[in-house]
């Protein structure tokens, strides 16, 4: 039995959410990541929960997670679906329960689902869930814009703000939890507003990290 098991936390929470949205879409539903399909993205997470060794081993051979990532999708849908929602097996590394980076993985790939089809919304505020994306925010923040020329600040609509780049020029990028994260992860779909100089704006987003979580960044 997986550890989760008994244990609610923003990581699980987004499981089940990421699962209802994958059985309402459907395998061929489009994407915002590098793996262009829902089937492609499922693929992908399964491989890294149940196949963590090849996945790392994926990362220096593409090919070996491309072949694992291939396999997985002979599984029906249902079948793969089921496997997300159970989580992975308790020996596995990731299989830790928590809010950390599993979370946020699951958190932008579901909004890499959401987020590919016209009309798409912010979901609704939820306090505890934006809370662990703001805290997350500033540690991915100090990725995503590591290589900015300029200073970085990440601000709430509150003015609540994180100083993730510090800087002599300084920008800011103002949005709510998620925007932020979503963003910083070079998705071109997020409720982000940068204030500053327009060459520093643009030199902050030109060195941005477009690879985070399989992302592209596109402004």
């Amino acid at each position: 039995m997986s550890p989760r098991a008994g244990v609610v936390t923003e990581e699980s929470r987004e499981r089940a959410a990421l699962c209802v949205t994958l059985e309402r879409v459907g395998p061929a539903a489009p994407t915002l990541c590098s793996r262009p399909t829902a089937e492609d993205l499922l693929a992908y997470l399964l491989v890294g929960e149940r196949r963590f060794l090849t996945s790392l081993l994926g990362l220096l051979v593409p090919a070996v997670a491309s072949s694992a990532e291939a396999k997985m999708r002979h599984r029906s849908w249902g079948e793969m679906i089921e496997l997300l929602r159970a989580g992975p097996a308790w020996w596995w590394p990731s299989a830790r329960p928590g809010d950390g980076l599993d979370f946020l993985k699951l958190f932008v790939h579901h909004e890499d689902i959401r987020r590919a089809t016209p009309g798409w919304e912010p979901r609704p505020p939820e306090l505890y869930r934006d809370e662990v994306l703001w805290q997350a925010a500033a540690r991915l923040g100090r990725l995503a814009y590591r290589r900015s020329p300029v200073g970085v600040r990440l601000r709430r609509p509150d003015g609540v703000s994180w100083l993730v780049k510090p800087g002599t020029e300084t920008v800011t990028m103002i949005g709510d939890p998620g925007e932020l994260v979503v963003h910083m992860c070079g998705r071109r779909a997020a409720r982000v507003r940068p204030t500053g100089a327009p060459k520093d704006i643009a030199a902050a987003l030109d060195t941005r990290q477009g690879t985070l979580f399989g992302g592209v960044a596109e402004e």
